[in-house]
């Protein structure tokens, strides 16, 4: 795709067939505002059982535009329309190499990676999603990593109005080394354990030299909680190493009652397991909405919880630090207090 040119993507973009393709864009490409049309696809870009390819620009003047303004629009009257990832990877694809891009305004999820796919890197890349009007752009998660390994995200930034990035199940070895992640809902393990009998599992996970900004928790962790209409989940060897925090509502944040009502919770606790989960070198300010507090960590209250914090330097804006803790069967090396909820 050349400098200086704008190509509409009125259908989905297909990589089948390709195999140790290398996809240049140094110009623009913009997906149609068609909002019904892109209701009946999972994604714009399908790269679905490909080995071996390249998404890039050389120059740095590559733009792909999700223009997806229509679609959270028509999201916000009636939340039950389906929308489009912008790029998804599946189909056990490996080798896939996505760099020196700027992705805007995807009208869903901007990145997916499934179906068991492996060795994929993401470097040199600018996510934004920023709206015109007074509707959100709902659910415009950065990256969402579930099934596959050895996913690596290197130099990214993100602006918008979801998870920066989500540890979704059955993801497993994935890096994330320098990101800056502003407006969002920071960068998440999870949700698991939604659906009934289910057993989701994020293993492997380090991120490092990550700048947090604006966003309702720098890092943090959500599980459903138990009973008959939800599953388990296991969490193991996530640290979080180099994390600045500015202006986010918690530092750190861990969920076991995601998505039900206290009450359901007290009667239904996650049987769920937190081992070798590790928060180091955090500095920063939070914001000043749950001021003093800088962390809540409601660990599952019927299963396993042994988390880590060493460094941990991140200050409310009085100047205090307080910690909310439930449930932590380790000795998590900061002062907590009781009254961890969520």
């Amino acid at each position: 795709i050349p400098a200086g040119k704008t190509y509409m993507i009125g259908s989905q973009l297909s990589f089948t067939g390709c195999s140790n393709c290398d996809f240049q864009i140094e110009g623009t490409l913009k997906v149609t505002n068609d909002v019904t049309f892109w209701g009946t696809q999972r994604s714009v870009f399908a790269m679905n059982a490909i080995t071996n390819a390249k998404v890039r620009s050389l120059t740095g003047t590559g733009l792909i535009d999700g223009n997806g303004q229509a679609a959270w629009d028509a999201f916000a009257a009636d939340s039950t329309i389906s929308r489009a990832t912008l790029f998804e990877i599946d189909g056990s694809s490996s080798g896939i190499t996505v760099s020196n891009l700027y992705f805007k305004n995807a009208p869903n999820v901007f990145h997916s990676v499934r179906g068991n796919s492996k060795n994929i890197l993401y470097t040199d890349i600018i996510l934004s999603a920023v709206s015109s009007s007074s509707n959100l752009p709902k659910n415009t998660d950065g990256w969402d990593i579930g099934a596959s390994t050895f996913v690596t995200l290197k130099n990214v930034t993100v602006k918008n109005d979801d998870d920066c990035v989500a540890f979704k199940p059955g993801s497993n070895y994935v890096t994330i080394d320098t990101i800056t992640c502003e407006g969002s809902h920071g960068i998440s393990v999870g949700s698991l354990g939604k659906g009934a009998g289910s057993t989701d599992t994020v293993q492997n996970v380090y991120v490092t030299k990550a700048i947090m900004k604006d966003s309702t928790k720098a890092v943090g962790i959500k599980l459903y909680p138990g009973g008959s209409a939800h599953g388990i989940s296991s969490v193991k060897n996530v640290t979080f190493d180099g994390v600045t925090v500015s202006n986010c509502d918690y530092a750190a944040q861990i969920q076991s009652c995601y998505g039900e009502t206290t009450s359901y919770c007290a009667s239904n606790p996650s049987t769920s397991s937190i081992q070798s989960v590790y928060f180091k070198n955090f500095k920063g300010t939070t914001s000043s909405k749950y001021n003093p507090t800088v962390s809540n960590l409601n660990c599952p209250a019927s299963g396993i919880c042994d988390i880590y914090f060493s460094s941990f330097s991140v200050l409310a804006p009085s100047g205090k630090s307080v910690n909310l803790c439930a449930n932590i069967d380790s000795t998590p090396g900061i002062t907590c207090s009781s009254g961890a909820s969520g």
